[in-house]
């Protein structure tokens, strides 16, 4: 009887935890989960990550991962610009953790989402007056541009390239953007004499010449009535000319914790600062006008420890810089790829005074070309990242729309390159042009003139570098994104890379009817 009864207890007691053990999922480990949602994070996936990192908070209290999910779903209504939302999510932070490590940067977020409240308070409620900008004084407007970028032209002689800038200008392009730089590996245009494996296509003592034809290129532009601005680079001007390694940026690696040379020039040393001013010199000395920053000026979030950079760094603030004081939990998300889950004061610090210092070399370039042609135009490559968020154009390229601005280009082209954010966010097409829809109406916001902010359409196919496929249908997915710019008012246009089998003349009547 004994027995029997304790057989009895224990298929009872299976019974009753069977259904819910075999109905149990497997429970994620909090570190895969915060990783995870790190990574929907920088995918501009906010929602997403906030319900990650509000899983974390619930399922396990105890863990260290519940201060910095708190932090990070006030960093997600950041960046998503629900300012209300970050705003409590970060006081939440604040007076949940009030040693925490990331009380600076929370404090820090807070400042930076009550900007936009006090505007949008300032600003007048629907019934008021509106306020009317004064227009700019006469003769100050811009010119708007329809630029073809072009990196290769298939003419085989001067004659063929005019055939091909006669074909442009029909098809209603003003500016052509010239590629004045040959790196080595890429593609020569076919119509040049190529005495160099790499260097530039005008004649300079500061750089190997490949061909000295920028000069009979210009006189066709302008034959044709177009205009010519110079494509050119600054920290990856390098064109035979390595120097010694303290010319070459320093860098952070977060695998080896060490420092290394990186590529890209030492903007900081005194020498490269002189021979990038003789190039821009000579440059400027050729029938072009104007010249286009390539999107090389920047320097990233591990980006430039070099040892004048560090000297010029301690001169001003009184410390070095140095990684353990700039960044928080570096991981590796996935192989060869690193993020951080936060960045100190300090770094903040760091990155705005890179941010300034290479707006200073961009103006120091702009005085000496202009010492050979005063009414020479000046545009500048930015990231559409550094368009949407400053926090994040600062962090990632030491770039923002704002620091720009005050070196008063002539030209602000973005880079709303719509595939390439399909595929760094995994997002679809509809969401990529809305996304880019956004940025050109932040950039004439902030710019104000729409003629100076210059969209940039990428043509190609970002995976394969081929024209987007007939299958795609080419030319209305390029319709979809130049109105998703010009729904934003006039804005200048430029086709990167232009490709002549591109069907570039059918789409002319999107820019001509908008004005």
């Amino acid at each position: 009887m004994r027995e029997w009864a304790i057989r009895l207890f224990f298929l009872i007691f299976i019974l009753w935890i069977s259904p819910q053990s075999y109905g149990q999922e497997k429970v994620l480990n909090p570190g895969e989960i915060y990783d995870s949602s790190m990574e929907l994070y920088h995918q501009g996936r906010g929602e997403e990550a906030i319900q990650g990192f509000s899983k974390i908070i619930q399922s396990t209290p105890g863990s260290k991962l519940v201060s910095y999910s708190q932090y990070m779903i006030g960093l997600c209504y950041l960046k998503m610009e629900k300012y209300k939302e970050a705003i409590q999510q970060l006081e939440i932070y604040l007076k949940a953790y009030p040693d925490g490590d990331r009380v600076r940067e929370a404090e820090r977020g807070v400042q930076i989402a009550k900007e936009p409240l006090k505007e949008r308070a300032l600003a007048p409620s629907p019934v008021s007056k509106p306020v009317v900008k004064p227009p700019l004084p006469k003769g100050k407007e811009a010119k708007r541009r329809i630029c073809a970028q072009v990196s290769y032209l298939a003419g085989r002689n001067l004659e063929e390239v005019e055939k091909s800038v006669k074909e442009l200008r029909n098809a209603g392009v003003n500016t052509i953007l010239f590629r004045v730089f040959q790196n080595r590996g890429d593609r020569f245009y076919p119509f040049v004499m190529a005495r160099q494996d790499e260097g530039v296509y005008f004649k300079t003592e500061y750089a190997p010449v490949v061909d000295d034809i920028l000069g009979k290129i210009a006189e066709i532009v302008h034959r044709n009535g177009l205009e010519i601005f110079a494509w050119v680079t600054t920290r990856y001007a390098n064109y035979g000319f390595e120097g010694p390694p303290e010319y070459r940026c320093t860098r952070y690696n977060f695998e080896t914790k060490k420092m290394e040379v990186a590529r890209g020039f030492n903007l900081f040393h005194p020498n490269v600062l002189n021979r990038l001013e003789g190039l821009f010199r000579d440059l400027a000395r050729h029938p072009i006008d104007g010249i286009l920053f390539q999107d090389d000026l920047i320097l990233r979030h591990h980006e430039d420890f070099s040892t004048e950079a560090n000297k010029t760094f301690l001169k001003e603030f009184g410390y070095l810089p140095h990684p353990d004081l700039f960044y928080i939990d570096p991981y590796q998300s996935e192989p060869g790829k690193y993020y951080v889950k936060a960045y100190t004061d300090h770094f903040w610090t760091w990155a705005n005074w890179k941010n300034r210092w290479l707006m200073n070399v961009a103006k120091r370039l702009m005085d000496v070309a202009r010492e050979s042609n005063p009414n020479l135009q000046f545009a500048i490559n930015l990231y559409f990242e550094a368009v949407l968020n400053d926090f994040n154009g600062v962090a990632w390229f030491s770039q923002t729309l704002s620091g720009a601005l005050k070196n008063q280009f002539d030209y602000y082209a973005i880079m709303a390159y719509h595939r390439q954010a399909m595929k760094n966010r995994k997002i679809e097409m509809k969401k990529a042009i809305d996304l880019m829809a956004d940025v050109t109406q932040k950039a004439v916001e902030a710019v104000g003139d729409p003629s100076k902010v210059m969209m940039k359409v990428w043509i190609l196919d970002w995976k394969s570098n081929e024209a987007v496929s007939i299958e795609l249908a080419p030319q209305k997915e390029i319709e979809e994104i130049l109105t998703a710019f010009l729904t934003h008012g006039n804005v200048s246009l430029a086709f990167v890379p232009y490709i002549e089998p591109f069907p570039l003349h059918s789409l002319k009547g999107k820019w001509t009817s908008s004005k």
